[in-house]
């Protein structure tokens, strides 16, 4: 039998939770007083089917996981060029690691900016076709802190003008730097024109921020339309470009610094790495060694890490088989889904969402997908609007093509057991 007992600790916030099973004490849990709220907010997540948890995975390849003992085809990984496990990326890291030390140990201002460091951005940047690049901590702290860093400091007021769909980081960035977001429907240029002409009198700085690949859905931004509006409108165009970047553009270039201002781009997909970069005039990247506090105060990245950038920089404008090969892979996977009447947006990538519509459809597809060792993940709200509940599946150039049969097979099997767990409204 079990049981537990709650006992409040007098003169403290905090009661002592013990659990009996047989007559033996199996837990102590001390809890303070906002552990109430915290377990009611798990409880509703859980009532609404949006609640998370971690699953330990082992990593195999860069197609193959463990989960459990069991091996498990993945098509969730951003590692879209398969770069995570090649010998070069490998090989390189531990001779960093053996050169510099497992840690960076400071910040790039204090003794954290090493001579790899500055190899990397100098090369970077010639690969980019930039003036100059920065590399930054991750995706997430380099769009929160550079964008809190543009609003904070541009001259006020700040207009931030963002798509409606950008990634979460994009809107913390706002949230940071205190900027009131005024948001344009998703990818349409008319809204966004509609929206700049309505500042158009008005003194300060206007900020369009958007992404050229969206991470949920795989399409594409039109940045030719928004290049011509910025200028038109004098406005900094900042892209995220961290989907597009090392799979198109020229050599992997990605698609934004021939249109941006800033460009954000990240290590830690197709890269096959970790980190992130801002790149652009040398004037901004100067600027923002002394005024962005989220470079400033951060650690640098390891030597392990940059080992692995440096050898994916060598490697990078080579791979343009792999990029084809992806491309042709991508296109056929998309039109075999729309052919059994699979929602699958707009995308245009290597990132194709199979919209399902609710979350209970998504959760019960990865399960009967996840019976025929196949790991595509749902995602729901709040990642994603109410009622697009999806399957996010990310293709990559280490997929071979039995792989990817294999998958469309267990997919078309599902859709003529099961159709009606594939209905999007």
């Amino acid at each position: 039998m079990n049981q537990t007992f709650s006992l409040h600790i007098k003169g403290r916030d905090r009661k002592l939770k013990l659990t009996i099973f047989n007559s033996e004490l199996k837990q102590i849990i001390f809890m303070n007083q906002f552990d109430n709220f915290f377990q009611e907010a798990l409880s509703k997540r859980e009532e609404e089917g949006f609640r998370r948890k971690l699953t330990p995975i082992d990593v195999a390849s860069s197609v193959q996981i463990q989960v459990q003992g069991q091996k498990y085809l993945n098509f969730s990984s951003n590692d879209y060029l398969g770069l995570s496990f090649h010998p070069e990326l490998l090989q390189k890291s531990q001779e960093c690691v053996a050169k510099y030390g497992t840690g960076s140990a400071a910040s790039r201002l204090i003794t954290g900016h090493t001579s790899c460091h500055q190899a990397i951005e100098t090369q970077l940047a010639q690969f980019l076709g930039t003036e100059a690049a920065l590399v930054f901590a991750s995706g997430w702290q380099a769009n929160v802190a550079v964008i809190a860093c543009l609003i904070e400091n541009l001259p006020k007021p700040v207009y931030v003008i963002t798509d409606k769909l950008n990634h979460a980081s994009l809107h913390y960035g706002c949230k940071a730097g205190q900027g009131k977001q005024i948001r344009f429907r998703h990818n349409d240029m008319n809204h966004l024109q509609q929206r700049l002409d309505s500042l158009k009198d008005l003194d300060g700085s206007k900020l369009i921020i958007t992404e050229t690949i969206f991470s949920m859905d795989g399409d594409q931004a039109d940045l030719k339309s928004l290049r011509r509006l910025a200028d038109e409108h004098y406005a900094f165009l900042f892209l995220d470009d961290a989907h597009a970047t090392g799979v198109l553009g020229a050599q992997g270039q990605g698609l934004a610094p021939t249109y941006a201002d800033l460009t954000m781009g990240t290590f830690s997909k197709a890269w096959g790495s970790f980190g992130a970069y801002i790149a652009g005039s040398k004037a901004l990247c100067d600027w923002l060694v002394n005024f962005c506090s989220g470079f400033i105060h951060t650690t640098s990245l390891p030597p392990a890490v940059n080992g692995s950038i440096a050898a994916s920089l060598e490697l990078m404008p080579l791979l343009d088989k792999e990029r084809a090969y992806l491309k042709q892979r991508w296109q056929y996977v998309k039109q075999q889904l729309s052919l059994w009447g699979i929602n699958t947006g707009d995308t245009v990538s290597q990132i194709i969402p199979l919209i399902v519509g609710s979350a209970e459809n998504a959760l019960e597809i990865t399960k009967l997908l996840k019976q025929e060792k196949l790991w595509v993940m749902p995602i729901r709200p709040p990642t994603v609007p109410a009622h697009s509940s999806r399957l996010r599946l990310t293709l990559s150039a280490a997929h071979q093509s039995k792989d990817i049969e294999y998958l469309l097979d267990k997919i078309n099997i599902l859709i003529k057991q099961k159709p009606s767990l594939w209905k999007s409204r």
